[in-house]
């Protein structure tokens, strides 16, 4: 219910829930990410092509902080469906070196109960820049 006594619609539950699962990334707040979350949930990666638990999608949100000084969710469009959303914007990474990036992605979420059971994230890889290999140590032939 509305604080108005309305209903909400499912439109403005999944926008909320996206927001606010976005909002508690950009504040680093683990605990409130963890509440968008169902107990089984998983989350797809494009770049990798994995998926990764609950658990392991935390504990690489909590590993982001120690080398990203702030990651801002900007430009946010949200679509919703009935089971869920799908989120265009622009991920906006500043590094502890002050370095900056900006990435183009969309998360689509699949929704039960209001907690999100599955998520897949697609990032524009091409803005990631290539590491670099060691020096090869065998003569060449």
């Amino acid at each position: 219910m509305t604080a108005d006594g309305g209903m909400s619609t499912i439109d403005s539950l999944h926008r909320r829930l996206c927001h606010e699962l976005l909002d508690a990334i950009e504040q680093g707040d683990l605990a409130g990410v963890d509440r968008c979350y169902a107990p089984e949930m998983t989350m797809w990666f494009n770049v990798t092509g994995e998926t990764s638990t609950r658990e392991e999608n935390l504990e690489a949100l909590a590993k982001g902080r120690d080398i990203q000084r702030r990651r801002l969710y900007n430009d946010r469009h949200i679509d919703t469906f009935a089971d869920g959303f799908l989120a265009r914007y622009t991920c906006h990474v500043v590094l502890h070196d002050g370095s900056t990036a900006a990435l183009w992605a969309c998360l689509v979420a699949e929704v039960r109960d209001g907690k999100i059971v599955k998520l897949s994230e697609y990032l524009d890889s091409s803005k990631f820049k290539p590491r670099r290999r060691a020096a090869s140590t065998e003569p060449a032939s």
